[in-house]
């Protein structure tokens, strides 16, 4: 096994602490988490892979059931349904749905998202899934899916029920995967108001409310439970974060927590590339090939977050892999792992693959290179 060093040198600065006067809030608080949407690195959490009370953000997997029924082809934003009475009759937060209204499945959606309609939940429950138990099931299977692994759902609107419960961790996965997943539904997460029956409701966002930078959307929730909570996604440049708190004492409270949590990302951290998808790495030694080097490349982009205050003065990157690598190599085949160490920080771990197929070579050049092989290593002794 043999280990190429890429760039010999190393960051020195150790993990950035909450110290700063302008975080009190959110060192106080017991529930909140910060992580980069592309490439998952946690910048912050507490608590975040405990399973407590989501309330209305609960409302974010119901969408994610909704949206990926319409990209399935079995339902779309036209198709109109018939208010029932279980939507008519639910407390709580509402857009005003009456018995037997006739009401479009967008419609629907956007009172789900904008208002934190329970009414609406129930009627998207009840009209997209076959049935209300059947759309159960199918936020519990998602949930799976999509590793949401601290998940279980008893209703999509989030009233308590026990046994309902997600994590922040889990509520983060679950945002990202909507913007991801479903792109061209993302606006629904952003609605300012929505107007039914002529009654007009404003989003209890206050990062929407308040036009805070970057922010492409997100959802509140609040029960006697879990208290107040908020997830949200911002984006600058080329940097997209999504920050999680819960169990907050009041609206006001949680405004300011999760406005230092996104602040602290952005103004305490800036984000390095190092590699793109795609870029030639290193070129790895084959025996017997019909080339004698194969170019090994990455799946993903290297990138990271570091202290916005240090300076980078060193990053370790190295390439382990085993050298010759044995023909036949198919393309995209693994062939080694590239190592990134950063003093203070994780060891980052991305996988090589081979660029280009690599065949065996024919009988005759396989004589002549195996030969060749044994001349050179004689010339050495001599």
């Amino acid at each position: 096994m043999k280990i190429l060093f890429l760039i010999l040198t190393y960051l020195s600065f150790s993990n950035f602490s909450l110290a700063q006067d302008q975080y009190s809030n959110l060192k106080s608080s017991q529930y909140y988490f910060l992580i980069d949407a592309d490439n998952k690195e946690i910048l912050a959490g507490k608590n975040f892979d405990e399973r407590i009370a989501p309330s209305s953000m609960t409302k974010l997997m119901t969408a994610y059931v909704v949206f990926d029924q319409i990209k399935k082809g079995n339902i779309n934003l036209r198709n109109r349904c018939v208010i029932g009475k279980d939507a008519w009759r639910k407390s709580g937060s509402s857009m005003f749905l009456n018995y037997g209204d006739v009401v479009t499945i967008e419609d629907l959606v956007k009172g789900l998202l904008a208002t934190s309609a329970n009414d609406a939940a129930i009627a998207l429950a009840e009209t997209t899934g076959t049935n209300y138990n059947n759309f159960i099931q199918l936020m519990n299977l998602k949930a799976k899916e999509l590793k949401m692994n601290n998940s279980h759902f008893m209703n999509p609107h989030g009233l308590h029920e026990e046994g309902h419960y997600m994590s922040l961790r889990d509520l983060a996965t679950l945002s990202i995967r909507i913007y991801n997943d479903f792109p061209e539904f993302a606006d629904y997460l952003k609605i300012p108001e929505f107007t039914y029956r002529n009654i007009t409701q404003k989003n209890r966002n206050p990062l929407i409310k308040n036009n805070y930078d970057g922010t492409l959307g997100g959802k509140t929730g609040h029960t006697n439970q879990g208290g107040y909570g908020l997830v949200a996604m911002v984006k600058r440049d080329n940097r997209s974060l999504v920050a999680v708190v819960n169990k907050v004492e009041s609206p006001k409270l949680r405004e300011k927590i999760i406005t230092e949590l996104f602040d602290y990302g952005f103004e305490e951290f800036k984000k390095v590339y190092i590699f793109n998808k795609g870029d030639s790495l290193v070129k790895i030694p084959v025996w017997l090939g019909n080339y004698r080097k194969v170019e090994a490349t990455i799946n993903d982009n290297v990138a990271f977050n570091i202290p916005r205050n240090k300076s980078v003065d060193d990053i370790k990157i190295s390439a382990k892999f085993k050298s010759p690598l044995f023909a036949p190599i198919k393309k995209n085949a693994k062939v080694g792992e590239l190592i990134i160490n950063i003093k203070g920080m994780d060891t980052m771990k991305y996988e090589l693959f081979a660029k280009e197929k690599i065949d065996k070579v024919g009988f005759i050049r396989k004589i002549k290179r195996i030969i060749e092989y044994y001349i050179n290593k004689i010339l050495k002794f001599i």
